[in-house]
């Protein structure tokens, strides 16, 4: 194998590229970002992958594996138009255009996201996403993510590249600082009074998000990677299921599984526009053909920040 993981540094590219190298360690791996990441998951090759030919130079002869992670995302997409076309579905064109031109037709794995889903029509957003929602983006981010879903089962079907994209749910706990991501208060409001800081939630207590682990996130990457194309079809992209899990739950599984730390306070300050935006976006999130293929779901909200627990605790 020879694989390459773009946003190698990130949050999920860094658990993906440490699980690659665990279950692979004889494979070559090219790790990429546009900054050194942390430790033994530190990018190999580091650049901006909107720059002219930084994307198209990745690829090499001899590459198996693509697992294209890299990505501009909501909030930073809607603030900087241009960049988020030149990140987002440039960089992803000239990637699927290098494979094509290298003739090997690798696995290539995309991070969509559900934020292909918007508001119906009528204004109207349903409960519950399924496999039968059409796509509707409410957001240039959502509507990147379409058109490379698109491209890829195009190139997929011209025998360009064996392809599988997966719409991701909001992935929680993400550590650090929090990204550009309208979602990012999913995981501050679990983050912060975990680490004895207090917060100030810019959503109200009843906004509801469909939610995922980093852990089930990983192993959806690994296990997409390995799934034979015929399993696939025509259609190359999955909906992974995401729990729906309101701000009130993700604080109360806070002070159920932090009881005995000194907890930060956590406060409901909703900003108008961000609320606004959240009310547009999906709540709940089932897939049966994920169920098919093998991909599994996050339990609650509990195993979420167990996970994240489990994570920070000194090893």
């Amino acid at each position: 194998m020879n694989i390459l993981v773009t946003g190698a540094a990130g949050f999920i590219g860094t658990a993906l590229v440490r699980a690659l190298r665990a279950r692979h360690p004889g494979a070559a791996l090219t790790a990429f970002d546009l900054a050194p990441g942390p430790g033994d998951a530190a990018p190999a090759r580091t650049g901006d992958i909107a720059d002219p030919g930084v994307a198209a130079g990745l690829i090499e002869a001899g590459t198996t594996h693509v697992f294209h992670l890299a990505s501009l995302v909501s909030g930073g997409a809607e603030a900087d138009f241009e960049r988020g076309m030149r990140v987002n579905l440039d960089a992803t064109h000239a990637l699927l255009e290098a494979a094509r031109r290298r003739g090997r037709a690798p696995v290539f794995v995309f991070a969509s996201s559900i934020a292909v889903y918007g508001a119906a029509p009528d204004g109207a957003l349903p409960a519950e996403i399924t496999d039968a929602t059409p796509a509707l983006p409410q957001l240039s981010y959502g509507a990147h993510k379409l058109a490379c879903e698109i491209l890829i089962n195009d190139y997929s079907r011209r025998g360009f590249v064996d392809g599988r994209s997966l719409r991701l749910p909001t992935v929680m706990v993400r550590p650090g600082a929090a990204n550009t991501a309208v979602s990012g208060w999913a995981s501050a409001i679990v983050r912060e009074p975990l680490a004895g800081r207090d917060y100030a939630c810019p959503v109200g207590p009843e906004t509801s998000m469909a939610c995922i682990s980093l852990a089930r996130t990983v192993d959806a990457f690994v296990h997409a990677g390995g799934l034979p194309a015929d399993a696939l079809g025509p259609d190359r992209t999955t909906l992974l299921t995401g729990i729906p899990v309101t701000a009130r739950e993700m604080l109360d599984a806070v002070r159920r599984l932090g009881a005995g730390r000194a907890l930060g306070t956590v406060r409901f300050a909703p900003d108008p526009a961000l609320q606004a935006i959240m009310d547009r976006l999906p709540r709940a999130v089932r897939s049966e053909r994920a169920a098919r293929l093998g991909f599994a779901p996050s339990a609650d909200i509990d195993e979420i920040v167990a996970g994240h627990l489990a994570a920070q605790a000194p090893s």
